[in-house]
């Protein structure tokens, strides 16, 4: 049974690889050619191939091929040997006319699944015919070899030069703009000197391809063929208005030209010795974009977003406790200037403590500009229970397409807010006293009692009497008591709040000192929880504030009263606020929480000092 199931696992593992094993089918031929140009025409699979139909060529005539090609590697590492076969089948083919050749996609049984290659246009020109048929040339700087030699150590601007085009040279405020610069050549380059990238006054500009090495690209200039290079490709947002110059990029390129005639040996030919190098200086010129500002009367919730958003509003959670942490988020998601747009105003409820606005990116530079989502999170902490309503919220952008403002709104947000577990004596916030119902007593009206009144005949009187001087003895007696005993439970009381007093600074250490254990382990909520005891129990036991009242507001006012300086009350509330938010904030870092626990030491040394 054993041996049944390693088989079983061992064919498993053999099909599932050559299930996820794909092979590939690719063309490759140059995207442009001369007139007279002989090229070829490569299709190359990883794998056997068999049964291989040519393809149909319109406007190339094939002067040789198909010529079938194998070649096998071995590779071993770690002991476990691999095998790879790499099969190819070229053609050698030559323009008939000027235009558009194409040729057929190509089909290839490989692996015992029929594969296909796509449909390939090769533009055919009237220019110089180049060597090399490969479409592009990769890890080098020279490109394709010229079929001609430069006779001459004069080089042209038409034989190498810069171009830095744009895809919109007319925008408005904000509006993305892609530019590319590129490097065209007809002759060899051996390599770059002294390179100066354009220079993007009055625009916000990021690279979004910096090519590590330069690919050189067969392309058509004015029914010329060059080798084109991308050498930087920007997105740009304007940030001023009218006509912005951007200043042009240069280098120097070193060219490989052929010497000037002279006396050759056998050796000129191995040795190369014909060529030399002459430097060339070019520049893509002034480059000028016209940017006109965005149009009067944007909307008061216009958060300078240009291009094309959508708006999305949720709660983080269904429902939160009381003096539990919450949050709205706001996505904004589309294509435009992301990265520079405002965050949307949301009107959180009054009953709703609120912290400041974080926010996230998740976009991408693409060839049409800043694409993805930017998120806004609005924090709060609400401080009271019950259903409050987050008003809709709006945001406006420009559109380019139309040309005008659009103004996105969203539904309204329903945030319930249970209530509170309570948390007196742990050194948390506690809720408000809930208000109790008066009972009547009694009764509002006495009837008029009626009949005979029960009188009776007078007597003496019983002030001056001994049962008077008694009960007079006795009030007196028992005063003297209650005074004792009341002026007896004040200087008890006065004796604990001295002694909490005195303790204060030695119970919070011993919390601190339980907190810095929980940092050392990072762990960030235990952390914030016991630096948060730690804080609120030595202001308590300092001030002598009961843990109901124990309210931001009443904090700062019981402190102004004992004269802590402004700095001092300033420095504990931000501790506070801190470790209130980190409580229930999921991100951070250990050195945030060394921050607040140093910033905790140093407050509550300094409020020792001054209480």
């Amino acid at each position: 049974m054993r041996y049944l199931k390693r088989v079983l696992l061992l064919m498993f593992l053999l099909v599932g690889g050559t299930v996820m094993a794909q092979n590939t089918f690719i063309v490759d031929a140059p995207r442009v050619v001369g007139q007279d140009e002989v090229f070829r025409v490569v299709f190359t699979a990883d794998g056997e191939m068999s049964d291989f139909s040519n393809p149909a060529f319109t406007g190339l005539e094939v002067l040789a091929g198909p010529s079938p090609s194998r070649m096998m590697s071995t590779q071993i590492i770690n002991g476990k040997r691999t095998e790879s076969v790499e099969m190819s089948y070229t053609f050698i083919v030559r323009p008939t006319a000027v235009g558009i050749a194409k040729i057929s996609s190509a089909s290839a049984s490989i692996g015992g699944k029929v594969y296909t290659t796509s449909e390939v246009s090769v533009e055919v020109v009237k220019g110089a015919a180049q060597q090399g048929g490969s479409q592009q040339q990769k890890g080098n700087v020279t490109g394709d070899a010229p079929q001609q030699r430069q006779q001459s150590a004069e080089v042209t601007g038409k034989d190498v030069f810069l171009s830095l085009t744009f895809s919109k040279t007319k925008v408005v405020k904000g509006e993305p703009i892609i530019a590319t610069l590129k490097l065209y050549t007809r002759v060899g380059i051996a390599g770059f000197e002294d390179i100066k990238f354009p220079v993007f006054d009055g625009f916000w500009s990021q690279e979004i391809e910096t090519p590590q090495n330069i690919n050189f690209v067969r392309e058509n200039v004015d029914n010329q063929i060059y080798n084109a290079a991308v050498l930087r490709k920007y997105m740009l947002l304007p940030q001023q208005t009218g006509e912005l110059t951007i200043k042009p990029a240069e280098m120097i390129c070193q060219v490989q030209v052929m010497s000037a005639p002279r006396g050759r040996s056998i050796f000129d030919d191995f040795f190369d010795s014909g060529y030399q190098i002459v430097k060339k200086r070019v520049n893509s010129g002034n480059a000028k974009i016209k940017v006109s500002p965005l149009p009067a009367g944007a909307p008061a919730t216009f958060g300078q977003g240009v291009g094309n958003f959508t708006l999305n509003v949720v709660s983080s959670r269904d429902s939160v406790k009381a003096h539990e942490a919450g949050s709205i988020i706001v996505t904004v998601k589309g294509s435009g200037n992301l990265n520079l747009i405002e965050a949307p105003k949301v009107q959180l409820p009054a009953d709703f403590e609120v912290y400041d606005v974080k926010t996230s990116n998740n976009y991408s530079y693409g060839s049409t500009g800043i694409s993805g989502s930017k998120v806004f999170e609005y924090p709060f902490i609400p401080r009271s229970e019950g259903v409050f309503e987050v008003p809709p919220v709006e945001y406006s952008y420009y559109d380019v397409k139309s040309g005008k403002y659009v103004t996105l709104k969203s539904a309204p947000v329903m945030v319930k807010v249970t209530r509170g577990e309570s948390t007196v004596g742990t050194g948390s916030l506690v809720q408000g006293i809930s208000k109790q119902a008066v009972a009547s007593l009694g009764e509002d009206i006495r009837y008029i009692l009626q009949g005979n009144p029960a009188l009776k005949p007078m007597g003496k009187f019983f002030v001056g009497s001994i049962a008077f001087f008694i009960v007079l003895a006795a009030i007196v007696l028992l005063g003297a008591a209650a005074y004792s005993l009341l002026k007896k439970r004040a200087k008890l009381r006065g004796d604990i709040v001295r002694s909490r007093n005195k303790k204060a600074n030695k119970v919070a250490r011993i919390r601190l000192k339980l907190a810095k254990s929980y940092m050392e382990q990072n762990l960030r909520s235990p952390f914030y929880e016991e630096l948060h005891k730690a804080l609120l129990g030595y202001i308590s036991d300092k001030l002598a504030i009961q843990f109901a009242d124990m309210q931001r507001d009443t904090i700062k006012e019981t402190m102004e009263k004992k004269k802590v300086s402004e700095k001092n009350i300033g420095d504990f509330l931000q501790v506070l606020d801190n470790c209130e938010m980190a409580r229930y904030s999921f991100a951070g870092e250990g050195a945030e929480m060394s921050a607040d626990y140093g910033k905790a030491m140093e407050v509550i040394s300094n409020l020792e000092e001054e209480l």
